[in-house]
């Protein structure tokens, strides 16, 4: 019914935007709190006409999958490695070198020029400060799982989105085990079984950030730059877990989609939006940390502040990637009820 709905709602989305045949289409998983709105806007004050799907990381993927043999979308932002990863397999992307590429910090972008980095993401247990604090600050994911005073007190978005998918993933694959059951040892996969049944995993739409402001769940799990968004809408000071093994880092990249028809105008867009001057704006209007030096240099100091707050964790994307797809479902059959 999921796949079924997020058909539905992406066809209905470019219907009812009225894709003309001047306009690019773009899927992304960045386009909630007002930003397919700002950029559909600031776009077109630079000369390009946007329709834009919005979805999870996760329903993007699978409808880019999906339409394989027929593509819609021109251009995906967003994501992250694990995504692309499985696009690239597919043959769904189109190599694509913006003119800003070379000034990307090594390792962040595709080597082989599939998609291009625009963002940095730390992922991150967030709280309200007037109900956790002292020794009650957690320590990490696996503080959070096993110590009985935080049980039901986190929430955790679900295995489908990217930020979700992420975090559990950067909490699996410590406890790799090649011997183990899908590659993860026994101890690991018991850790992971608590730390989704001691939490508040999503369940719908609901309102996570009122119900850490009122206490009902005061731990949240959250991106980089939608902590700094909510800190600034409601004026207050979110806690920030740190743990000594260090945080996922998410980089949003951009990608041109494999498909038929002159690609001038689609290209012409994918550099404009990586460019330095674009990420200083959208550094500014919501919080995120640019991948090009030059854009990061000028971003908010809160900005600059939060990424260099906090350790980046060291995981290896590759074994991720290779092992996501089981993970997920083993976690979603025997621990998400």
């Amino acid at each position: 019914m999921k796949k079924i709905f997020l058909g539905a709602m992406l066809a209905l989305t470019l219907i009812g935007c009225g894709a003309k045949d001047d306009s690019i289409i773009l899927y992304t998983n960045s386009g909630s709190n007002g930003r397919s709105e700002f950029l559909k806007e600031y776009a077109k004050e630079n000369g390009f006409n946007l329709d834009i799907v919005s979805a999870g990381g996760t329903d993007i993927t699978n409808r880019l999958l999906a339409e394989k043999n027929n593509p819609i979308a021109d251009v995906i932002f967003g994501l992250n490695n694990m995504e692309y990863e499985k696009l690239k397999r597919e043959n769904i992307l189109k190599k694509f070198s913006p003119s800003w590429a070379d000034q990307i910090p090594e390792g962040l972008s595709d080597a082989e020029g599939y998609y291009n980095a625009v963002t940095v993401t730390p992922l991150l247990a967030v709280y309200n400060t007037d109900i956790i604090n002292g020794e009650n600050i957690p320590k990490d994911w696996t503080d959070l799982a096993t110590n009985p005073k935080f049980t039901g007190k986190y929430f955790m978005f679900g295995t489908n989105g990217g930020t979700g998918k992420a975090v559990m993933a950067s909490v699996v694959s410590r406890y790799r085990d090649d011997n183990g059951e899908l590659k993860i040892s026994k101890d690991g996969w018991e850790m992971t079984k608590k730390l989704y049944t001691n939490g508040y995993v999503e369940r719908g739409e609901e309102d996570w950030f009122g119900n850490l402001m009122s206490g009902k769940r005061p731990i949240l799990m959250l991106w980089g730059s939608g902590a700094l968004e909510r800190q600034k809408a409601n004026n207050i000071k979110l806690g920030v877990m740190k743990p000594e093994i260090g945080v996922p880092f998410v980089v949003e990249q951009i990608a041109l989609v494999n498909k038929k028809g002159d690609n001038e105008q689609v290209e012409k867009f994918a550099d404009w939006l990586g460019s330095p001057e674009v990420q200083i704006k959208w550094a500014e209007k919501f919080g995120t940390a640019p991948a090009h030096p030059a854009a990061l240099e000028k971003a908010p100091a809160e900005v600059k502040e939060l990424v260099e707050s906090v350790k980046i964790q060291n995981l290896d994307w590759k074994f991720i990637s290779e092992n996501i797809d089981s993970w997920i479902e083993k976690i979603e059959l025997e621990f998400i009820k």
